[in-house]
């Protein structure tokens, strides 16, 4: 297999999103408060962002070793981070309980993570497609029948240590905005019912391979 990769990311955050890890679904009203400290704090959570990822193509017996269900032939492996700057900051603002700062900044910190995900994805739906295959929708572990107890595996096929992720006894990954995840590459249509469209079931919206217009604003 392929030596693993290891990839500064460029991400966007969208404050649409942290919104909505702060409890606000999109298109809801917004109390001023925390509307207003989003936007002030924006800016400051955004230089305290290092987001990386690392990918590996594994086997379906390594996936399936690491615990992933039902791994296809072929398995793209992931992890990535923002770091920890941004979750010092967090933790700060408990200490000198500065708590709504601690909840806005949480909160951009779990979108900036999901926007790092999403752009390591992206990486590997391309190299999928490039193929002739299909990447399934992301799975991680604790989701799906996955055992967060596999945790340890998935990362023990990545370079974790140049990402500087680590892992608690209770398989918690540190720094916490962190994700894993593994992507199945299937055959053009396995798994798809008749008549509908895969990107019905994605949420990776900016997919360069989506033929589904997506419903989100």
């Amino acid at each position: 297999m392929p030596a693993p990769v290891v990839r500064d990311l460029r991400i966007e955050v969208s404050p649409e999103e942290a919104a909505r890890y702060l409890g606000y679904p999109r298109g809801r009203h917004r109390p001023a408060r925390g509307a207003t400290r989003l936007a002030e704090l924006m800016p400051r959570a955004l230089s305290l962002l290092r987001p990386r990822g690392a990918y590996a193509l594994v086997s379906r017996a390594q996936a399936a070793a690491a615990g992933m269900p039902d791994p296809a032939a072929r398995v793209g492996v992931a992890a990535v981070t923002i770091g920890s700057a941004l979750e010092d900051e967090v933790s700060r603002c408990v200490a000198t309980n500065a708590v709504l700062d601690a909840l806005v900044l949480d909160s951009i910190g779990s979108a900036a993570a999901e926007a790092a995900a999403d752009e390591l994805n992206l990486e590997l739906c391309s190299i999928a497609s490039s193929e002739g295959l299909e990447a399934a929708a992301r799975v991680s572990p604790g989701y799906g029948g996955w055992d967060t107890g596999a945790q340890g595996a998935l990362l023990a096929l990545l370079p974790t240590d140049e990402l500087g992720i680590t892992l608690t006894s209770g398989s918690m990954m540190v720094p916490r905005k962190s994700v894993s995840f593994a992507v199945a590459f299937e055959t053009p249509g396995r798994g798809v019912a008749h008549g509908a469209s895969r990107c019905r079931r994605c949420g990776l919206i900016r997919c360069r391979h989506r033929i589904t217009p997506t419903d989100c604003g």
